[in-house]
């Protein structure tokens, strides 16, 4: 009998510390799974917008808040661009009168050249074409005049008009341009109208000779029907602006 109740009592307190062993490790156990939902809970809480701007991770870097994106500066204005100034046409003033062309000089000095060489002659016969290409159309190649009938740099009408465009276009030029034109003109003097060029290009250097040079190129050329009245004002801008010009030109040569 004492032996069975010493075998019982050992078998009880066994019983007893094994209980006691499962309770503690139940509850260790217990406690460690808080502190980890806590620290979980606490790493995963919405930051405070006014914190500071720097937020320390789990993995203990630091990362700044981006900047708010500064706006840009306004453009300054830039300056308005200057418009060019109109071209100043040819000019002089005689005797408190101005007298001007309807092109620069340097278009002036352009246009002489190229008719210079292309018909051979002197300044008082080129001053004579000059001042009829001012008379007829103000050195405008598109120039239409007669309600629609004349056309270009000398207002050729009819079958002079259709010349000059099929010349060109058999040469390669526009016919509405200023080259194409005056390289007809060039053309149809020395083909075609061969007595008004020899009544221009023979009359002698001088103001006289330009002055005659300007009416016969209106007579035997432009042909109106009242060339002395035509050739009033021609023979003005060839006296007082043209010819003085070309002897200018010369002798700065």
């Amino acid at each position: 009998m004492d032996r069975l109740f010493h075998r019982k009592l050992k078998v009880f307190a066994l019983g007893l510390v094994l209980t006691l062993a499962v309770f503690l490790l139940c509850g260790c156990a217990g406690k460690g799974t808080q502190t980890q939902n806590d620290e979980l809970s606490e790493n995963n809480e919405t930051p405070d917008p006014s914190a500071s701007a720097e937020l320390q991770q789990t993995d203990g870097t630091v990362t700044t808040e981006p900047e708010e994106a500064a706006e840009p500066a306004p453009a300054e204005p830039s300056p308005e661009a200057s418009p060019e100034p109109t071209p100043m046409p040819m000019f002089d003033i005689v005797d408190g009168r101005t007298i001007y062309l309807s092109i620069t000089e340097e278009e002036f000095i352009e246009i002489a050249e190229f008719l210079r060489k292309g018909l051979g002659v002197n300044d008082a016969a080129l001053a004579g074409v000059l001042a009829n290409l001012q008379g007829e159309s103000g050195f405008n190649p598109h120039k239409i005049g007669d309600s629609g009938e004349a056309y270009g740099l000398c207002q050729w009408q009819g079958a002079r008009l259709n010349q000059m465009v099929e010349y060109c276009e058999e040469h390669g030029y526009n016919p509405v341009s200023l080259e194409g034109q005056l390289n007809f003109l060039i053309h149809d003097l020395k083909n075609n109208y061969i007595y008004a060029y020899d009544q221009v290009r023979l009359c002698e250097d001088s103001e006289n000779g330009a002055l005659q040079a300007t009416y016969n190129f209106c007579a035997y050329y432009e042909a109106p029907a009242d060339p002395g009245a035509e050739s009033v004002e021609r023979e003005e801008w060839t006296k007082l602006l043209i010819y003085p010009k070309l002897n200018e030109l010369k002798n700065k040569d």
